[in-house]
């Protein structure tokens, strides 16, 4: 009885299809970039594990995402930030310049948030007021993009 579970558990798994990025999304993120694909016709990149991080990049104490898409048209690459508010959402890179890190962020190998609160040795308050994200290259130049005013900011941290 037990091999025959589990032989129909494997044959079901055998079938059994990834979700497409967008959909492993909550529905409000999944809505926010419907509509600013409507808008700057971008699609969500699954190109690097994570391809969404989490975090309070405007600071009002609810959970964020950041994701990784692609400009349709010019296969510029970078990170749209959805917001739980009602700010709307906001796209640095592809097609957006954002200081050295150019408009098209096919660059970027490693990203991680940092926490708000962070000491940050370059940046020019004491302290990170919300959550941001570290950029990266793999040994190579690295910088901090962080959030403030709505408007995004980028701090070179490492070339």
């Amino acid at each position: 009885m037990a091999v025959t579970v589990a032989l129909v558990f494997a044959a079901g798994m055998a079938g059994a299809q990834a979700l497409p990025p967008q959909a492993q999304l909550p529905v409000w993120a999944t809505q926010q970039l419907d509509s600013l694909a409507k808008r700057e016709a971008v699609e969500v990149s699954a190109r690097m594990n994570p391809f969404v991080l989490r975090g309070d990049f405007d600071g009002d104490g609810k959970g964020d995402l950041a994701v990784l898409v692609k400009n349709k048209d010019s296969k510029k690459e970078g990170i749209a930030f959805l917001f739980r508010q009602k700010t709307a959402p906001l796209i640095v890179g592809a097609g957006h310049a954002l200081s050295s890190g150019g408009d098209d962020f096919a660059w970027l190998e490693v990203w991680q948030v940092e926490d708000k609160g962070s000491l940050q040795h370059s940046y020019h308050e004491k302290s990170l007021k919300t959550d941001g994200i570290v950029v990266a290259k793999e040994g190579s130049a690295s910088a901090l993009i962080y959030i403030k005013g709505g408007k995004a900011f980028w701090q070179q941290q490492g070339d």
